[in-house]
């Protein structure tokens, strides 16, 4: 039997890491993406993956998306993997600017993973993989609504495993660092949270994508990457308020990472 795997965010860099592994596999894929130039040229380079182009901050067109997860009958894989983040101080940004945040990167994953978890549940089988952020576990300046779907999704995903697993449905989450995306040089040009640059290198696509693979095949729920960050990351999530006296110490690291970033791919800031 074919295996179908279905990815939001189908044409980022993530995306295309991941879906020459899954197509190695022998994955049939279909990728979901809002820009058409993009999705079109991440298809060409996967033999047989079909595109759906698709806002998912629009209500049509996430149900659009959910039909056709609810109603394929070979998907055996959802990669909720679209993401975005509008960087600022809560009192600066336009609350337009919040509520796209909330809604790509909360509520279009609720969506889609509501209209699998029923199938897969009466399959008893299936995997339902989120590409999160360490954003879930700590929650930085500048990104508070980016932050607050991460930690939402994060903790849809844990009790969504308590009901799932019992079932023999795999819920996975994958909590990577800073990743040279473009979504990454965006926030580093536009004002984002030093705090993504405190590690001297940043990860690679081809690095989540592998972090991803692990995830699928193994037995934990979540998956952090670096896997060095996960004592730290898991220790300000229990005790926020550490963050408090270490910002000022971390932002100073951070800008020093930042500029490092910025240069080496000679970006400019906006």
């Amino acid at each position: 039997m074919t295996q179908v795997a279905l990815i939001t965010g189908g044409a980022g860099a993530i995306a295309a890491a991941l879906g020459d592994r899954l197509a190695a596999r022998g994955y049939q894929l279909i990728l979901v993406d809002v820009d058409a130039g993009r999705l079109a040229a991440a298809a060409s380079r996967l033999p047989g993956a079909k595109t759906i182009l698709s806002d998912l901050t629009d209500a049509g067109d996430l149900e659009r998306v959910a039909g056709i997860v609810a109603q394929t009958p070979d998907l055996t894989l959802l990669v909720n993997n679209a993401g975005i983040i509008r960087p600022g101080d809560v009192s600066a940004l336009p609350f337009a600017d919040i509520g796209v945040q909330i809604d790509v990167n909360l509520n279009a994953p609720l969506r889609l993973i509501h209209a699998a978890a029923g199938r897969f549940k009466a399959a008893g089988s299936g995997c339902i993989l989120c590409i999160v952020s360490a954003a879930a576990f700590a929650a930085l300046p500048g990104s508070a609504a980016y932050s607050a779907a991460k930690f939402g999704l994060r903790g849809f995903l844990i009790a969504l495993n308590h009901e799932l697993a019992p079932h023999g449905v795999r819920v996975r989450g994958v909590f990577p660092g800073a990743v040279d995306t473009p979504m990454l040089r965006y926030e580093a040009t536009h004002g984002g949270s030093p705090l993504n640059f405190l590690n001297k290198d940043v990860l690679s696509a081809g690095e989540v994508a592998e972090g991803c693979l692990r995830a699928i095949d193994g037995k934990r729920l979540e998956t952090l990457l670096p896997a060095s960050d996960s004592f730290l990351l898991r220790l300000v999530s229990a005790y926020p308020a550490l963050m408090t006296p270490l910002l000022p110490y971390l932002e100073r690291a951070g800008r020093r990472g930042l500029d490092r970033y910025v240069k080496s791919r000679g970006l400019a800031a906006e």
